[in-house]
């Protein structure tokens, strides 16, 4: 972790999560996010954060775990200390099984960030045709995921309630930088949000 005075860096494997203090005192800003784990460690992955003193969040069916039958993956759900949601997500299909025991060392990435809009099939259609980030899996009106299994934007309608959580989705600044095919900082619509893609062929 990497710190200054209004900054602290997370690497999560091969990402960087980076929060930065509100310049806005009234402001409670809350985010949610997801880190990719090995595919076989969700239950170990449970044992640890209880090791730690984490609390999972309880599910609508009363269950930690929440399986995907579309997306052929596993997530679990907390809080962490400033009140964002952040997901363990273990995704079968990918080939990332580890043998050795479950500790915050084996996240592999961060691999979802919430973005929370007012239509989310307008937004959708932005990243498709003006960045060629396309639609993954399933999408509703409320709610849609946007890029691959190695990176997801999620675009939920404002007020939705996120899943793992009682809280209902709000907007707050957010940067993001992604490895893709352009180059550039771009805006999502009128929300204060930043793109900025980084063309890793010219690295």
């Amino acid at each position: 972790m990497e710190s200054s005075n209004d900054t602290f860096t997370l690497k999560v494997g091969n990402s960087d999560l980076i929060f930065e203090q509100t310049d806005s005192v009234e402001k409670s800003p809350f985010y949610h996010f997801a880190f990719d784990i090995p595919e076989n460690k969700i239950d170990e992955s449970i044992a640890w954060l209880n090791s730690v003193g984490v609390t999972l969040n309880v599910l609508p069916d009363n269950s930690y775990k929440a399986y995907s039958k579309t997306w052929n993956a596993t997530s679990i759900y907390f809080y962490d200390p400033a009140g964002n949601i952040v997901e363990f997500i273990a995704r079968h299909t990918l080939d990332n099984a580890i043998l050795t025991p479950f500790t915050g060392k084996e996240l592999l990435n961060i691999s979802e960030i919430g973005l929370v809009v007012n239509d989310v099939k307008s937004i959708k259609d932005l990243l498709s045709i003006n960045h060629l980030i396309t639609g993954y899996k399933d999408s509703k009106e409320t709610f849609a995921a946007v890029g691959d299994e190695d990176g997801l934007f999620i675009l939920s309608e404002y007020r939705r309630v996120w899943l793992g959580s009682e809280k209902k989705a709000d907007i707050f600044k957010t940067e993001i930088t992604v490895e893709g095919t352009q180059e550039g900082v771009f805006a999502i619509g009128q929300y204060p949000y930043n793109l900025s893609l980084v063309n890793s062929s010219l690295n």
